[in-house]
């Protein structure tokens, strides 16, 4: 039987019901996001790896099939932290007095953002450089107003 109590992984990763304090906030986000980071940092050094020219490199180049397999795997697992945040932060939200949907707009805007950043190179000029900046920005400000409202203002229970 699954352990439910209001430190367990279910209660905090699994479901988006019930409220939680800021300092179990914290102790459920840092980690979300150091493994996103350390992920990201991982596909950051295999990416080149991905891009495979068949005049220059042999059909089957092991570091490309390594690259697209991690990929797989990589992009999947952003998914899964994605909906564990938004059940994190749900019911921090609703400690806050605010409505839980709140926790979807960050995870929303990062893959989102991220997803027009990686387009905007790939796109022969159809989405103007100058996107990716305000894009950034966009993405910036998502984080910082989830952290301060999330992380450092004091919960406000709703009655």
């Amino acid at each position: 039987m699954a352990e439910t109590g209001p430190n367990s992984f279910f209660f905090l990763f699994r479901t988006d019901k019930g409220r939680i304090d800021r300092a179990t906030w914290w102790r459920g986000s840092l980690p979300i996001a150091a493994i996103a980071l350390i992920g990201t940092g991982a596909w950051l050094e295999l990416r080149p790896y991905a891009r495979h020219d068949l005049t220059e490199q042999p059909f089957i180049a092991p570091m490309t099939i390594l690259a697209y397999s991690y990929l797989l795997v990589y992009a999947f697992a952003l998914i899964l932290l994605a909906i564990c945040e938004y059940n994190l932060s749900a019911k921090r939200f609703r400690d806050r007095g605010r409505p839980g949907a709140l926790a979807g707009l960050l995870p929303l805007s990062l893959l989102l953002g991220s997803a027009v950043l990686w387009f905007i190179p790939r796109s022969f000029g159809s989405v103007p450089e100058w996107i990716g900046p305000i894009i950034f920005a966009i993405m910036a400000l998502a984080l910082a107003w989830n952290v301060v409202e999330l992380g450092v203002v004091t919960g406000r229970r709703a009655l």
